[in-house]
């Protein structure tokens, strides 16, 4: 490997201006070589927050991810948690967009009743009305505490632990988890 560090390279990458029109930083495979790894784990731990016997895989969560990534209009990173936080967020938002249309598809007839995490998002069923109720109330939360919904998104959506939320933010856990004890009673009162 050459001597620029993996994460600035990551950064470049993302941020290398197109050769032809139709190139995007995803369609580079240098990039999707270093990123791969972590956006499969944090797929893994989206996959892992499913009900058992449901239709989409890590790989589907992955696959949608990337295409999203790659048709969306360029934007400038800041660097790879920038990317990789706006990452599991489109994850999340392809784990939503699943959820509608498996309850479109349901209407209800017959369908168990799942609920998110109920330390987090107490009484939202994994549904669409669920899933809205808990975007809605991470966009109020991220209004005055955008590190705060950004813990959330990423324990929660994103299956990262404590330490490494604090990695990936650059912060202590204590901050971390102080961040995540603020974005509870927060979204408490936004859900009641």
């Amino acid at each position: 490997m050459s001597a620029v560090p993996r994460d600035h390279e990551i950064t470049e990458l993302l941020n290398r201006a197109p050769e032809t029109p139709d190139e995007t930083p995803m369609s580079g495979e240098r990039l999707w070589d270093l990123v791969y790894p972590e956006l499969r784990k944090r797929a893994q731990a989206i996959y892992r927050g499913e009900s058992p016997g449901g239709t989409l895989s890590a790989t589907a969560i992955l696959n949608e991810a990337y295409v999203r990534l790659a048709t969306e209009e360029p934007r400038e990173w800041t660097d790879r948690q920038h990317f990789y936080a706006v990452s599991s967020g489109i994850m999340r938002n392809v784990l939503i967009d699943h959820a509608r249309a498996r309850t479109a598809a349901k209407r209800g007839g017959g369908a168990t009743r799942e609920t998110l995490d109920e330390n987090v998002f107490p009484s939202q069923n994994a549904d669409e009305a669920g899933y809205q109720a808990a975007q809605e109330a991470l966009d109020r939360l991220a209004e005055k505490h955008e590190r705060a919904a950004l813990v959330v998104a990423l324990r929660v959506f994103g299956g990262l632990t404590v330490t490494e939320v604090a990695k990936e933010l650059g912060v202590s856990e204590r901050t971390a988890k102080a961040d995540f004890m603020i974005a509870r009673v927060r979204l408490r009162e936004f859900l009641a």
